[in-house]
C-alpha cells in the first residue's frame, strides 16, 4: 500500500501544481484605456469595444476618464453598456487635477469599482440648457444607476438637481467612491489582483477617425453640410457634387448625433457606395460618383467593422461586400473602356476590314467581305486569292489596297 502510494504521491504533487498554476494563470491581466474630453459617439463605440475584447478574455477593464461631459446619447450608450457587461469594471477619474463632470460622472456611477486620484472632481451634470423634464428624467436615471451599484441615491440624485460637486475625499465618505487611487497599483490591490500585468488598449486609426466626425463641433457643420448640399443639389439640375457630399455628410451628421446606429449607417454607406460605383459606371469621365463611391464603401466597411454585433456576420458581409466592389470595378474598367472605342457604323464600320478577291481587279473587280460580294477597285491589279484591305468607300464600290 505504502509503495503504491508512494507512486500516485508524484502525479498527485503535479496535479497539484498545474492547478494551482492555471488558477494563477487566470485574470492575470487586466486592460485599462484611457478616455479625455468631450464623450460623444466615437468614445462610446470605443469603449464598447474594449468591453468586448475584455470579455472575450474574461479580465478587469480599468477606464481611466477626464471629461467635461458629453452627447446624452453616447452617454447612455455606454452605461447600458457598462451595467450589462459580464467583467468588473474600474472608472478611476485621473491624473490629479482633472474631472469627470456630467456624463462621467454617470459614467462612473455605472462601473462596479468607482476610484478617484488626487485633486480630482465629479458631479454637476444637470442637463444643459436645462429643462424641469429633462432633468426631473435625468435624476430618476442616475438614482437607479446608482441603486444598482449600491451607491448613495440621494448623492447621486444631487449631481443632477442641484449641480453637486465632490473630491475624492468627500466621494470616499459619501460612498460614492470605494477608493482613492493614487497608481494602477492600488486598483490592482483593491480588486485583488497585485501581480496583475496590466495592458493598455489603444485606439487604432479608424476609431480615431470615428472620433473626429463624433466631435459636436464637427457632427453639426456636417449636418448643416449635408443638409445645404442635399437643397442645392435639389434646386439645381442634375446629381452632382452637392448632392453626393450632401448625403455622406447628412449621414455622418446623424451618426454623430446619436440618432442613427453605427451599424445602420454602415450598411447604408456601404450599399450608397455601391450605387454610386454603378452610376459612375454608367457616366463619362472618373468623377464625383467614384470618388463619392469610394469613401462611401471606407466609411461603410470602416463602421461596419466597428459595430460588435456584425463581429462574426461581418466578415461575411465584408467578403461579399468586398467581392461586389471588386465585380463593380471590373464593370466600370470595361464601361470606360467601351466608351473610349470610336463608335462605328455604316461606312465608318468597313473602313479597315480585310477580303478576299474573287474576281481579279484591274482596275475593278469582286472582294468577297464579310460573306459578301462587293464591287471593288483599285490602283494596282490584284489577282484572285490575294487579301486586301478596305481604305474607303464610293457609293457601294470599295477602294481597297493589297494586304502587305
Amino acid at each position: 500500500m505504502r509503495k503504491k502510494f508512494m507512486l500516485i504521491l508524484p502525479l498527485l504533487l503535479l496535479f497539484g501544481v498545474s492547478i494551482i498554476t492555471s488558477v494563477k494563470g487566470e485574470g492575470s491581466l487586466v486592460y485599462t484605456i484611457e478616455i479625455h474630453g468631450t464623450i460623444d459617439s466615437g468614445i462610446a463605440n470605443f469603449i464598447e469595444r474594449s468591453i468586448e475584447k475584455a470579455e472575450a478574455k474574461n479580465v478587469p477593464l480599468i477606464i481611466k476618464i477626464d471629461t467635461p461631459g458629453g452627447l446624452l446619447s453616447a452617454t447612455e450608450t455606454i452605461v447600458k453598456r457598462m451595467l450589462d457587461s459580464k467583467i468588473k469594471t474600474v472608472v478611476w477619474v485621473t491624473p490629479p487635477g482633472r474631472w469627470a463632470y456630467s456624463a462621467g460622472t454617470f459614467i462612473l456611477l455605472a462601473s462596479d469599482v468607482a476610484a478617484m486620484d488626487d485633486a480630482t472632481i465629479i458631479g454637476a451634470a444637470q442637463p444643459r440648457p436645462e429643462d424641469p423634464k429633462t432633468t426631473e428624467a435625468m435624476v430618476g436615471w442616475i438614482r437607479e444607476i446608482a441603486s444598482f451599484r449600491g451607491r448613495p441615491q440621494e448623492v447621486a440624485e444631487n449631481f443632477v438637481r442641484t449641480n453637486l460637486t465632490l473630491g475624492p475625499e468627500s466621494a470616499l465618505k459619501s460612498r460614492v467612491i470605494e477608493l482613492r487611487a493614487r497608481s494602477v497599483q492600488d486598483i490592482l490591490d483593491y480588486i485583488g489582483m497585485p501581480a496583475a500585468s496590466v495592458e493598455q488598449i489603444e485606439m487604432d486609426l479608424f476609431s480615431q477617425v470615428l472620433r473626429l466626425l463624433s466631435n459636436p463641433d464637427i457632427v453639426v457643420i456636417l449636418f448643416l453640410a449635408g443638409i445645404f448640399g442635399i437643397i442645392a443639389e435639389i434646386t439645381t439640375p442634375g446629381v452632382g457634387f452637392p448632392g453626393v457630399a450632401g448625403v455622406i455628410c447628412l449621414l455622418l451628421g446623424l451618426w454623430g448625433l446619436g440618432a442613427l446606429e453605427i451599424n445602420v449607417v454602415g450598411v447604408i454607406f456601404i450599399i450608397l457606395g455601391a450605387a454610386l460605383l454603378v452610376a459612375e459606371a454608367l457616366t463619362p469621365g472618373f468623377g464625383i460618383f467614384g470618388i463619392g463611391g469610394a469613401i462611401s464603401l471606407l466609411l461603410g466597411f470602416m463602421m461596419l467593422g466597428e459595430e460588435p454585433w456584425v463581429e462574426m456576420l461581418g466578415i461575411v458581409i465584408k467578403g461579399l461586400a468586398v467581392g461586389i466592389v471588386i465585380v463593380l470595378l471590373i464593370l466600370v474598367a470595361v464601361v470606360r473602356g467601351t466608351k473610349k472605342k470610336p463608335i462605328k457604323v455604316g461606312k465608318e464600320e468597313l473602313i479597315g476590314a480585310e477580303g478576299v478577291v474573287i474576281k481579279t481587279i484591274s482596275p475593278k473587280g469582286l472582294v468577297k467581305l464579310r460573306g459578301e460580294l462587293w464591287t471593288a477597285s483599285s490602283s494596282e491589279k490584284i489577282k484572285p486569292g490575294e487579301k486586301v484591305v478596305v481604305k474607303d468607300i464610293r457609293g457601294l464600290e470599295l477602294i481597297v489596297e493589297r494586304r502587305d
